[in-house]
């Protein structure tokens, strides 16, 4: 196919995370989505349904093999003492072969549930740590 070039295909081994400005090293997995909020709307003499945007709701999840509890400790004090942090989830990924870069910044992040233990025998421990976003921005795009 003319003008496409395997090599540029983007996979998930070129993808990056920080919460709050630390490097997510172990990154396994990371899903950032919005959805839009639309109500219908029918109107007499219409058999039409209209549909009209009132906003949007944000929601992701990072998966890490867990190498340290720092994440789990910020939580679990902000669930502990009620007052919850500011927190910002930041993306990347990169394409292969080019100096291309797709990076989303997250803000008003909420964590809903915190797993403060799983674990089991024979196989790595992962930290999966489910939010949902207020803001975004897109910082890059290819």
């Amino acid at each position: 196919m003319a003008g496409f070039n395997v090599n540029h295909v983007i996979r998930g081994t070129g993808g990056n995370a920080w919460w709050n400005g630390r490097h997510i090293a172990t990154l396994q997995s990371a899903e950032l989505k919005i959805s839009g909020d639309f109500e219908e709307i029918n109107v007499c003499g219409d058999t039409s349904t209209y549909r009209i945007y009132n906003g949007y709701s944000g929601e992701g999840t990072m998966t890490w093999i867990k190498t340290d509890s720092s994440v789990m400790v910020d939580l679990a004090e902000a669930f502990r003492s009620g007052v919850m942090p500011d927190i910002t989830v930041v993306t990347s990924v990169a394409q292969p072969g080019t100096n291309k870069v797709e990076r989303i910044a997250c803000t008003d992040v909420t964590v809903d549930e915190l797993m403060l233990t799983k674990f089991e025998k024979k196989a790595i421990t992962e930290q999966e740590v489910a939010f949902k976003f207020g803001n975004f921005e897109v910082l890059e795009t290819i």
